[in-house]
């Protein structure tokens, strides 16, 4: 909240049929100037990439793609006029699909015969390049307690206690943490949802973020990705708002606060011990509260408490196995386990306070933060009671959000989108996975709907913080695909990304500094830039309003001309203007949660630890120690007992989930190497997703299950090299879209476990590995059904293997042990793999993943 924003309540927002407009055109049609919005950071080579061109008059003609330096022509289309009715006195909009463009390079878009040019704008995989980090630079900013923006120390007397168990006005230790937004008060409310959001930024794709800073912000490398130095900022205070089991709080200061612009360490608010001393900290007690006459509504602590539970799980699980800190780790786990039970001992919300005006954060959701809180304590511990806990949150939430709603109190939905469905899923059955789904898709959905009733399909109502909103959605639409492997909302995700990055009716982002050399924020509702004209990049502006609200708003004035006059909808507005508090004010929650999207349309960063862990970790100690033939790997080193699974899929995949099952209570890793076929099938697209969500390595093994040589001559290749890298390419950007690897090593087991010395070289252009199962077990004979001369009887299987290790000299050391996810036998192997798993422990076997057993 600003120091002006605490006069705010959205007490109206009308229906989104408004958005609307009957525009009649004016002026001669020689003097209008038709208008070009696009992404102005731009496209990946495979997007939906959509144009809009608007107009007072009705325009004619083509449009082109040219080349941004030499102006040649790279693509002509006609204009097509949109679908739904355009925007305020422009009633006549034209969609402008160049799809088909994919060669990378810089471009710019063009309208014949008015001559009107886009910004320039990007295609290529590369195009995002590093973006997220620059929001980290926003979050850094808003730090409180040392401030590596400002390099200055502020609120260290944070602060003396209101409510709760100790006297009152006892000093509690609640420094650190974040600003929220233009002012300087400080929410668990939010804090705990962004540090969970930028914890699952990183479990999601850890090789997107760079090390450029220390802990403290300061430009040393630590070799730390960036996103965990500010999650733990954050960590660090939601530790100190927890410093006994059955101890939280949840906000430090109030609307005492908004005492106009001020440097955090010159703060001149006086809670009571005098100006720039001492704030209050509230504790959470699941009861109303307000020093003054103004209560918040209160009904328990379970959404600060299950979110809370939440960052602390996943920092467990980050902080031992990335980051080598058991001490930390431990810590964070302990803390997720006593606040999860502070949340189901209190079950219900805790709302923000205010004192001098009644409006606050109004949160009044709770069961999807303990729905997430249990699924990520049962992904840390395997504790069976939190995944009960979580499906019966999960149905209690079940589709409850902002989504269906076109009037929504002041962030009474969240937050804004529910990430325990996506941490649930991968645990749960094939009846609670599709519940799970269809609970985001009729969110997805309804928004889908809004959308067709505009020409730019956003899908969001525009309430306060509609950019968060937009955000949320695209996130939910991300984390459905990776569940499901859905893709039908995709290109309609990618209206939303657009929309926040130039391609709306202002032609601007939503994110100050970005895109680097494009029409953003500048003039935003901060201290820091009232006081210091410094431009922060990475922030996320509130976005626009109803025009309705903007009107009713108390204080609220434009310093300036509105350079956006011209494009302003008589239903909604947005302003870059530094008294526009509530359509151009960057928020540290909504920045947060950006992070997710931006790293997902993002860069591999080059300085990443994660990328140099995996790059320090990709090189053999010793070529010798492997067994090679046809210069493919089918053994690991043999002086070591680790062996690794390795699991097969074709045509068939009916064993998979209990594999999956067995390996997660086990607690075994293993990898998946899977056909074009099995891709095909919808049943094995959630599969798929989990193998990638529970820590499994998934690869190729072929689109096509090609036969690559005669079985009676290898040497002789049955396919050409333009063959083989089509169908292995088309292989490997299947497994893509489910987050399978994109860089090195990528191991690849041939169709039918057959090759030579060509294909091998073959794959190792495509940067594939090429590996084969390790002979001698007779543990891939699973395939075979009764009536084949190969078949073996399982429990038969089983004893050659136990037996064959007990008589070799290096027994299974490094073995590649293949077994099939299905087949048509009727005798299937998959039950039988816990005996197998438990026996070979017995024996003193560790389960390691190929990565660990080839690249030591």
């Amino acid at each position: 909240m600003s120091w002006i924003r605490t006069y705010i309540y959205l007490v109206t927002a009308i229906v989104f049929y408004c958005f609307q407009v009957e525009g009649t055109a004016s002026g001669a049609e020689d003097t209008v100037t038709p208008h070009l919005r696009i992404n102005q950071i731009g496209y990946l080579t495979d997007d939906a990439k959509v144009g809009i061109a608007f107009a007072e008059q009705p325009l004619d003609g083509t449009f082109q793609v040219l080349d941004a330096n030499s102006k040649k022509q790279v693509f002509s289309a006609p204009l097509v006029a949109g679908k739904a009715k355009a925007w305020g006195k422009f009633p006549h909009c034209y969609e402008l699909d160049f799809s088909a463009v994919k060669k990378p390079g810089k471009y710019i878009l063009k309208l014949d015969p008015s001559g009107a040019e886009s910004r320039p704008f990007a295609i290529g995989n590369d195009s995002y390049k590093n973006y997220q980090d620059d929001l980290l630079v926003f979050m850094r900013q808003q730090r409180c307690g040392y401030n590596p923006f400002l390099d200055m120390v502020c609120h260290k007397r944070d602060g003396r206690t209101a409510y709760g168990p100790l006297p009152a006005e006892s000093f509690v230790d609640a420094s650190g943490g974040w600003h929220d937004a233009g002012d300087q008060l400080k929410y668990l409310i939010t804090s705990s949802n962004a540090t969970a959001r930028m914890l699952l930024a990183y479990e999601l794709d850890p090789q997107k973020f760079g090390d450029r800073v220390d802990d403290m912000g300061r430009p040393i490398p630590n070799g730390i990705a960036d996103v965990l130095d500010e999650a733990k900022w954050g960590l660090d205070w939601l530790h100190k708002l927890h410093p006994h089991p059955t101890h939280l709080y949840h906000q430090v200061a109030d609307d005492r606060d908004h005492t106009g612009w001020k440097y955090p360490d010159k703060d001149d608010s006086d809670y009571g011990w005098g100006a720039n001393s001492y704030r209050v900290v509230y504790f959470a007690d699941g009861k109303p509260q307000g020093l003054n006459k103004h209560k918040s509504e209160a009904t328990g602590v379970a959404n600060l408490a299950g979110r809370s539970a939440a960052a602390m799980a996943i920092a467990a699980r980050i902080w031992r196995s990335d980051l080598n800190d058991p001490v930390f780790a431990d810590k964070c786990l302990v803390a997720a386990k006593e606040l999860y039970q502070l949340g189901k001992d209190k079950e219900g919300y805790q709302q923000g306070n205010s004192f001098k005006a009644p409006y606050r954060y109004m949160e009044n959701t709770w069961a999807d933060d303990m729905e997430w809180g249990a699924a990520e304590l049962f992904k840390t511990t395997g504790d069976k009671s939190y995944l009960a806990d979580a499906q019966r949150y999960a149905e209690q939430i079940a589709t409850t959000s902002w989504m269906p709603h076109e009037k929504v109190g002041h962030y009474e939905f969240y937050p804004f989108m529910n990430v325990g469905h996506f941490a649930l899923y991968p645990h749960v059955g094939a009846a609670m996975q599709k519940k799970l789904a269809e609970y985001y898709r009729e969110g997805i959905e309804a928004c889908v709907a809004r959308g067709k009733k505009n020409s730019y399909q956003i899908g969001v109502p525009f309430v306060w913080c509609s950019n968060n909103l937009v955000s949320a959605l695209i996130t939910q639409i991300l984390l459905y695909e990776k569940m499901t492997g859905d893709m039908q909302y995709h290109d309609f995700m990618l209206a939303q990304r657009d929309w926040l990055l130039g391609r709306n009716p202002w032609g601007t982002s939503m994110f100050t500094g970005i895109p680097r050399d494009g029409e953003y924020p500048e003039d935003v509702h901060t201290c820091i830039w009232y006081l210091t004209k410094k431009m922060v990049p990475g922030g996320i502006v509130d976005g626009p309003v109803y025009t309705s609200v903007y009107e009713n708003l108390i204080g609220l004035h434009l310093t300036q001309d509105d350079e956006f006059a011209d494009f302003q909808n008589e239903h909604v507005v947005y302003h870059d203007d530094i008294g526009d508090y509530s359509t151009n004010e960057p928020t540290m929650d909504g920045t947060a949660d950006a992070i997710t999207l931006l790293a997902h349309f993002g860069d591999v960063d080059l300085t990443s630890p994660a990328l140099k862990k995996s790059q320090t970790t990709k090189k053999p100690a010793s070529i010798d120690k492997f067994t090679i033939i046809e210069d493919g790997i089918v053994r690991g080193p043999k002086d070591q007992k680790q062996l690794a699974l390795i699991f097969t899929g074709g045509d068939h995949g009916e064993g998979t989930e209990l594999i999956l099952d067995t390996l997660k209570t086990k607690q075994v890793p293993a990898s998946f190497f899977v056909t074009g076929g099995y891709v095909a099938k919808s049943e094995h697209a959630p599969l798929l997703r989990r193998m990638v969500a529970e820590k499994h390595f998934l690869g190729p093994h072929s689109h096509g299950h090609l036969l690559y040589a005669p079985w009676e001559n290898r040497q002789k290749s049955l396919v050409s090299e333009k063959d083989f890298k089509d169908d292995l390419q088309r292989n490997l950007d299947e497994l893509a879209k489910f987050g399978a690897k994109q860089d090195g090593p990528i191991y690849f087991v041939p169709p039918y476990e057959w090759y030579n010395k060509q294909h091998a070289a073959w794959a190792k252009d495509l940067g594939c590995t090429l590996v084969n199962f390790s002979s001698g077990s007779g543990s891939n004979r699973d395939w075979a059904p009764e009536d084949h001369e190969s078949f073996k009887p399982s429990q038969e299987i089983l004893a050659d293997i136990l037996s064959y290790e007990a008589k070799e000299p290096d027994g299974l050391n490094g073995h590649l042990l293949l077994l099939h996810l299905g087949s048509l036998r009727k005798d299937k192997m998959p039950p039988n793999l816990g005996k197998l798993i438990d026996e070979l422990k017995e024996r003193g076997y560790e389960f390691v993943s190929l990565d660990q057993l080839l690249h030591q």
